[in-house]
């Protein structure tokens, strides 16, 4: 059966594959045979490489890419999505199980379009989803840090798990409901010193946009050691079209993690807001994304790998507190930039905020300030005496420092080092902000009058209660102030036209014996903070 030409006759007389018409149809089904051939063979390759080739866990194998809810004793708890209770009704029926990125995408909502108008919307609670990452052994001692910010019925979210936490209860009362991370052992992890359980973290944004909840615009990541102002933390968030790809977050206090890991990176702890459109987008790439990057150390730096990857650079809010510090908290807090406090991390790590109080009572104490007012908490105002011969620095809700004699508004701005860096350091060059050492000096230190109590009526009015000394010797020092138990600070409450360009104003109303009243108002326009 050898080949013949174009030209050359059949053995019927015809031309093979010719322009007789009687010979179309033949040569028609001829060549329609080998397209077809070739057609099914492609789609038989294609197919192969799909289900065995391609690095995306959920076509490798179904169970790796399950999501299982937590588990308390014997009693299984349902999926997280089928407990909500805000919408009733508004959660959807997923089984956890991830689905193929076709069938995700062909069931969400489409991302609206980017209107040229858009004006910023009234984000709500209810439009956040919160990831919570968490460790089983660590989970009976830090649920407390949850329960402290968690608002149930009105949130939600998950705490993630590698695995069960036997007899535990209160998933989805006092603390968000839980979740088992999906099997992650397909991924390597090649980092020397690292926990390949920063692989599973780096995915609880992504296995929650699988879970297909509606009206969701936002994501935020947190630590089970993290607390969140919910209120200001919508207040910011509402600034944004969440139509558009955002990744809001703040960098380390340790100018080494910085530059080891990068200033362009959001740290997970101290939490960080994922758009609903970098998540979808995220989710169609993040596992390829992660077999990239085996050699990443932690969580959020595999998560800054992939965003950048979708060109997506960190929109930078210094609200996020990572707090990679040792010690007292009490100088970044007291100097706190002006901008809305959204969380605080490391809990377990720092010394109590509230000297001589446990961790979780102290944690309390200041969430307790918070109810009266959020959008003021830690701001700092400065006020001077008359004739300047005090000088005031109250961290709204939390400390009032006072001193005896002037101190330069710049100066009572830079943070005082109350603590040690990351690495165990108080030399000026570990930290990427301005700082300033602890006068040796007794009387030029601080007398420190901690938050007693909050109210919030017609003016928010807090009282501040003065610290133990500590048996420093203050004989040489202004007896005036030594007299001073009470420093109570007036204020209007803050709209949410606030943190525009310009720290509030004080004046000392009254000073009567071991009362201090300071009342806090909007600067004038040409007014000075040191007063004329």
């Amino acid at each position: 059966m050898g080949a013949m030409g174009r030209g050359e006759s059949s053995p019927n007389g015809g031309k093979q594959c010719g322009v007789e018409i009687h010979y179309i149809g033949v040569c028609g089904r001829t060549r329609m045979s080998l397209v077809v051939t070739a057609a099914c063979l492609c789609s038989c390759i294609y197919a192969f490489f799909l289900v065995f080739i391609s690095t995306k866990p959920c076509w490798n194998s179904a169970r790796m890419c399950e999501n299982r809810p937590c588990e308390s004793g014997n009693a299984s708890i349902l999926p997280s999505h089928q407990h909500f209770h805000l919408q009733p009704g508004a959660v959807g029926n997923s089984t956890g199980t991830v689905r193929t990125m076709n069938e995700v995408n062909s069931t969400l909502r489409p991302v609206a379009a980017v209107s040229v108008d858009w004006q910023p919307k009234n984000t709500s609670l209810s439009n956040i989803v919160f990831g919570i990452a968490a460790s089983a052994h660590l989970w009976k001692s830090r649920k407390q840090y949850v329960k402290e910010w968690w608002k149930p019925g009105q949130m939600r979210g998950y705490v993630w798990l590698e695995e069960p936490v036997q007899n535990e209860t209160g998933w989805g009362v006092d603390v968000p409901l839980c979740q088992i991370s999906a099997n992650t052992s397909q991924f390597k992890y090649t980092h020397k010193i690292g926990s390949r359980s920063a692989i599973r973290l780096a995915r609880i944004v992504t296995e929650m946009y699988r879970f297909k909840l509606p009206e969701v615009d936002w994501f935020v990541m947190g630590d089970d050691d993290t607390i969140f102002f919910t209120d200001n933390l919508v207040r910011m968030l509402s600034k944004y079209n969440p139509s558009k790809m955002y990744y809001i977050g703040s960098q380390s206090e340790s100018h080494w993690q910085n530059t080891e890991f990068s200033y362009g990176m959001a740290y997970g702890g101290g939490g960080f807001a994922i758009s609903f459109p970098l998540a979808k987008a995220l989710s169609g790439m993040q596992d390829d994304c992660l077999h990239r990057y085996p050699q990443l150390f932690g969580s959020d730096d595999r998560m800054h790998a992939c965003i950048t990857e979708l060109g997506v650079p960190i929109i930078k809010n210094k609200g996020f507190h990572q707090f990679d510090i040792f010690g007292d908290p009490l100088g970044l807090m007291a100097a706190h930039p002006l901008t809305p406090l959204l969380s605080v991390h490391h809990l377990d790590v720092i010394s109590p905020i509230f000297p001589n109080m446990s961790k979780v009572a102290a944690v309390q104490r200041l969430m307790n300030a918070a109810k009266a007012e959020q959008a003021s908490m830690l701001q700092q105002t400065i006020v001077y005496g008359r004739h300047r011969k005090y000088s005031f620095s109250i961290s709204s809700g939390y400390v009032v420092r006072a001193y005896a004699g002037f101190v330069a508004p710049w100066e009572l701005e830079e943070v005082p080092r109350t603590f040690r860096s990351w690495y165990g350091d108080t030399a000026r060059s570990h930290f990427p902000f301005n700082t300033r050492e602890i006068p040796t000096e007794i009387c030029k230190q601080p007398t420190l009058f901690y938050v007693h109590n909050r109210t919030a009526g017609g003016l928010i009015e807090t009282v501040y209660v003065k610290a133990d000394q500590g048996g420093r010797n203050l004989t040489d020092c202004d007896s005036r102030l030594q007299q001073v138990e009470n420093i109570r600070v007036r204020s209007q409450p803050l709209d949410y036209s606030w943190f525009e360009s310009r720290r509030l104003c004080g004046r000392v109303a009254s000073w009567k014996n071991s009362t201090i009243d300071i009342h806090v108002r909007a600067c004038q326009e040409d007014e000075l903070i040191i007063g004329s």
